[in-house]
């Protein structure tokens, strides 16, 4: 098939899925009004795909001679690292960072898992893995995740027996029931990919399942949170009529998955392995939206002190020319986790386990530079840039919608006395109004919520990263200067 349209995606999600909204079953999302603005910005990137300004950056050609999306490509060489960078760089420009599991960060995902069981030597689930990604590239597929189970009850360790576990098995595949969280795109997504998270304990192994399904498969149920296009005007609401990707709780209602789509089956060492494996695609792809994000956050601050006057005054000059220096730092950060990445892989191509350096001069244990940037460094940003766009944007964010705005007995007087330095009232309005969105309104509420969680919990980040041999190398540093 190769390449998609925007329309063909768009005609793809009518495809019978079951999706629970606000008390009512939605089958053709693509038509659903709350979802419209959303499924219109994943088709236009679709279409960016064949613009000749962007084809040969957004698409490789295979070997079949068909082209398939960038962010499905193997990258093995350092030139092959960049040449994804600049497509992941570009499609989260597009979409300015605002969403955060574009099916981007899914193939970036599944690369990662492919790479990281042929790492461990799980050469059946590699070559399943490698066969999803062939499915993927072929059909150009919107693919989400699912990956964490039900909260039913924090205190207690291990898998709760609600969620996705083996129930039954056959000689065609197995019957899986229970549920899965939170699914971010899955109202949006053609396929469905449940892959590892929490590691499982021994005794745990029917929940030691990695799968893929399409989102119509019959007994999958998409109960998703009420969504944040309500139908106002763009003008008012510039970010939630177009990137509220919608997030969902999954529910498997003994949903059959045949063999060819299991990757990992009961085999604990194959399923706690991958994550703590992945050579770092997702990394990549994770920084390079936030990034965007940053950037776009910068921006905003700026146009909104020149909107409203504090460009010129220091106190604000200051807080937007730090974001402008993390966003620099950001930048350098994206750089580093494709060379660090390149380092990993391709000391794995090598029969080593990591990168070594060759003699004095470089740290002695590899970094891994995207994963640590999107757990510890970017969630602490971007909390600061949204916090920069309040105290510059003030009170003023608090705004009028465009219909007063336009009402005949108001629209003189607004304009007279409603106006910014050198801006017409309407641009203060609007800018305004965005700043609203990604501030105060439930759109802005979910995001700055998204941002803290994208990696999971940040104590237990804090924890594996307090395991790796970065620290013991941090050490041994100061045990020479104090000769121990």
């Amino acid at each position: 098939m190769g390449l998609r349209t925007g329309k063909e995606y768009v005609e793809s999600l009518r495809d019978g899925r079951k999706l629970f909204i606000n008390g009512s079953v939605v089958s053709d999302v693509a038509s659903y009004a709350p979802f419209r603005g959303a499924v219109q910005t994943l088709a236009g990137l679709y279409d960016t795909q064949t613009d000749p300004r962007y084809i040969d950056t957004l698409t490789q050609v295979g070997e079949d001679g068909e082209r398939f999306s960038t962010t499905l490509l193997a990258a093995q060489t350092l030139e092959e690292m960049e040449t994804r960078l600049r497509c992941e760089y570009l499609r989260t420009d597009l979409t300015y960072g605002l969403m955060g599991r574009l099916p981007d960060f899914m193939a970036a995902f599944v690369l990662d898992t492919a790479a990281a069981l042929r790492h461990m030597g799980k050469t059946e689930a590699a070559d399943k893995a490698d066969a999803y990604l062939a499915h993927l590239r072929a059909n150009d597929l919107a693919v989400t995740h699912t990956l964490i189970d039900p909260q039913s009850d924090r205190s207690k360790a291990g898998a709760p027996n609600e969620a996705v576990r083996v129930v039954a098995e056959n000689e065609d595949g197995i019957t899986v029931r229970g549920a899965r969280l939170l699914s971010t795109l899955a109202p949006l997504a053609n396929e469905i990919f449940v892959g590892p998270y929490v590691p499982r304990r021994p005794g745990e192994e029917d929940f030691a399942l990695i799968f893929s399904i399409p989102a119509a498969t019959e007994g999958l149920k998409i109960v998703c949170r009420e969504p944040y296009d309500l139908g106002r005007a763009e003008f008012d609401r510039p970010l939630s009529g177009r990137f509220d990707e919608g997030d969902a709780i999954l529910i498997f209602d003994d949903v059959f998955v045949p063999w060819d789509r299991v990757i990992v089956a009961r085999d604990l060492e194959a399923y706690n392995g991958v994550i703590p494996n992945f050579p770092g695609y997702a990394g990549i792809q994770g920084a390079a939206r936030s990034t965007a994000k940053l950037r776009f956050l910068t921006g905003l601050a700026g146009l909104l002190a020149r909107t409203n006057g504090r460009a010129k005054a220091p106190r604000y000059q200051e807080e937007i020319g730090e974001l402008v220096g993390l966003l620099n730092v950001a930048e350098g950060l994206l750089k580093g986790a494709v060379v660090d990445t390149y380092q990993r892989v391709n000391a794995r191509a090598q029969g080593q386990d990591a990168y070594r350096p060759s003699g004095p001069g470089e740290p002695r244990e590899q970094s891994y530079v995207g994963l640590a940037s999107i757990m510890f460094f970017f969630p602490g940003v971007l909390a600061k840039a949204i916090e920069t766009v309040r105290i510059v944007a003030g009170s003023g964010a608090i705004a009028m919608t465009r219909a007063d705005f336009d009402h005949p007995e108001l629209h003189d007087l607004v304009e007279k006395f409603l106006h910014g330095p050198d801006t017409p009232a309407e641009k203060r309005l609007q800018i305004m109004k965005l700043a609203w969105d990604i501030t105060g309104d439930q759109f802005g509420g979910r995001q700055a919520l998204y941002e803290r969680y994208y990696t999971g919990d940040p104590i237990t980040n804090r924890l594996i990263f307090f395991g790796m041999p970065k620290r013991v190398e941090a050490e041994d540093l100061v045990s020479r200067l104090l000769g121990w």
